[in-house]
Order: C-alpha cells, then structure tokens, then sequence
C-alpha cells in the first residue's frame, strides 16, 4: 500500500513537472502570436513609390521581418519641375494612382492586415497635393498622409532603429530623397532634431543641367554624358549646398565617434551597387564614380535611375568633402518603414477614412 501511495505521488509529481515546463513554451508562442501584426505602408516619394509589407513588433517598436519590398518609378518631382503651374498634371496623377494600386494587391497578397500612404517633399510643394490626396483614397482606399519634413526625418530616424543595433546618442540618419533631404538626431535632452535641406537628387539634376550645361530641363531628361569639368562644377555646387548645414549638425558630421546612416532609395539602390559596399568613404565613392564620366543612360545600364545615377553621387561627395563625414553607412530603410510605429497612422479603419476625406 505504502509503494501504491509512493507511486502515485510520483506520478503527479510528474505530471506537474511537465505542465510547468511547458508554461514558458506556450506562453512563448502566444506572445508572438498576440504581439506582431503584418502591416503595409507605402512611401510615397518625389521618384517612386516603394512598398514596405513587415511583420512588426509593437512591444519592443523592432520590424522583426520584411516581407516585401518593392518599388514603382513615378517622377511627381521631375513632372512638378516642368509644369507651368507648379500643379501635378492629369497623366502623373493617373500613374501614380495605377502604382498605388498594384502595390496595394501585392500587400493584400501578402496578408498585410492595414495599409498606409506617406507622401512627402513633391506633395507638400504641389499646389494639388492635397486634392491628390483625397483623389487616391476615392480610387484606392488607402489612406494617405501628407508628412512635413520634421516627421519625415523623424521617420527615417525610426526606421533604422527599427531594423539595426544602434547608439542613440551616436546615431545621425541622413536622408536624400527626390526633393528634399533630412539629417536627424538626437540632441542633448534625448529630443529629435532634423536638418532639413530643399535641394535633392531632382531639384539639384536640374540643377546641374540648367546652371552648369546649360539645357533647357523642358527639352532634355537627362544629364548624361557629364564631362569630368561638368563634374568637377557639380560638387563644387553640393559643397555650397552642404556649407549651410546647422552648425550643431557639422560639428556631429564630423565627429569620428558619431555614426552616419545613409537611408532611402538613392543610398540603397544607388550608392551602394555603386561602390559594392555597405559602408564607405568619399574616397571609395569618388573612385567609383568617376569612371562613369562620359556615359550616357543606356552605358550606366538604363532603367528609370540612370538619369540621376551620376548626380546622385556627385551629391553626397559634395555633402562628404565639405561636412568632413568620414564614413557612411547604408541601411535599406525608408518612411514606410518608420511610419509602422507611428500610432495616428493606424487608428481603426473608420477614423482613418473620416481623416481621409
């Protein structure tokens, strides 16, 4: 009898043992099933518009993985610079509407469970941007928000702690758009700070086209072939425009402790091919260019970038040589990415659609 007890007890003692080694397991997998959401958001920029679907994780703010990332070419920057009326015209708003809802299928495709629009620098410029904005939720549903460059800077901030180990305190993100260019940081206080430059990779193509070739931007869609004279007059142009930086921001640029994060379409699918590395020297970035002098689109291999493939660079030497950065790193982030963390823009869909029209 006194074995059967002994046994019996061991036996539930068993049974116990097991439940609470499971505990951790189960508990485990329902946080991460009750903690992550796979969401959708489109960037909607001066040249393209680039898809982010991410399964996020909104306890700790972190993209746990990126499910797609793809991208369609739509120059509203390029269209905006050569209308007479500084008004997105009838054929861009038609492509750029056709992009947002091929992108909108492939999210839903991938079990996006909301979807966002982030529109920035040609939106905030275009005299219709914000009748544009009302027109894509009527044909998308997708609600689209107009950022002004403060949170557009804030969201490339966001996206690459999201996504990379990061000091704070040393980070400084630097963003190069199609019309308009950000560097963010930290100040003392732990607040955010952004830089925000007006001259980006189309205003200063045509730039470069107008003030130093001298071509009619209404006739001619592209720089190249530069000449090695076309451009040495180029970064002298980005030194200037890079000379009037905050002050605060060149004495961090050039600080060998701060960390530089080069984010967006131009770093990740521009610089970085270009140099065949993620983190690199103006050194490195000017050897690789200045081969390319003399060629035209379709010898830098065509494609919707090749027409900015040589001024892009050009841009950031300038930024490089005049704020003394010694290394960039590139992190294939943009504002879709940071505009995941962004609670205003997630709010249930009924209040998103008030907000939209």
């Amino acid at each position: 009898m006194l074995d059967t007890n002994r046994s019996f007890k061991l036996f539930i003692i068993g049974v116990v043992l097991i439940f609470a080694s499971l505990i951790p397991y189960y508990w485990g997998v329902h946080q991460v099933a009750t903690s992550t959401v796979v969401r959708a958001a489109l960037d909607i920029g001066s040249g393209a518009t680039k898809l982010r679907v991410s399964e996020i994780d909104l306890k700790n703010n972190k993209i746990v993985r990126t499910l797609v990332n793809q991208q369609i070419a739509v120059p509203y920057q390029l269209s905006l610079s050569q209308s007479d009326d500084h008004r997105f015209d009838e054929e861009i708003m038609q492509e750029g509407i056709e992009a947002i809802q091929k992108l909108k299928k492939i999210a839903m495709d991938n079990q996006a469970e909301k979807i966002v629009g982030i529109a920035t620098a040609s939106f905030r410029k275009a005299q219709n941007g914000e009748a544009f904005v009302k027109r894509i939720f009527e044909e998308t549903k997708v609600p689209v928000f107009i950022v002004d460059q403060e949170l557009e800077g804030e969201l490339g901030f966001y996206a690459v702690e999201a996504t990379i180990p990061v000091d704070e305190e040393r980070m400084i993100v630097w963003d190069i758009g199609g019309g308009s260019l950000q560097f963010t940081a930290l100040d003392k206080e732990g607040n955010i700070v952004v830089y925000r430059g007006h001259e980006a990779s189309i205003p200063f193509r045509q730039y470069v086209m107008q003030n130093i070739q001298g071509r009619d931007v209404k006739v001619y869609d592209t720089p190249n072939p530069l000449t090695l004279e076309d451009m040495s007059q180029a970064e002298k142009h980005a030194r200037d425009l890079a000379s009037r930086v905050d002050d605060v921001f060149k004495e961090r640029l050039k600080d060998e402790e701060s960390d530089i994060y080069g984010v967006g379409s131009i770093f990740s699918l521009g610089i970085e091919p270009l140099v065949r590395k993620s983190t690199f020297t103006v050194k490195e970035l000017t050897e690789a260019v200045r081969p390319l002098a003399g060629k035209t689109d379709e010898e830098l291999g065509g494609g919707d970038f090749a027409d900015v493939q040589v001024t892009n660079a050009l841009l950031v030497i300038g930024f490089m040589d005049e704020l003394e950065i010694k290394e960039v790193t590139v992190v294939d982030v943009n504002a879709a990415d940071g505009a995941f963390f962004i609670k205003r823009f997630w709010k249930p869909q009924e209040a998103l659609i008030e907000e939209a029209q």
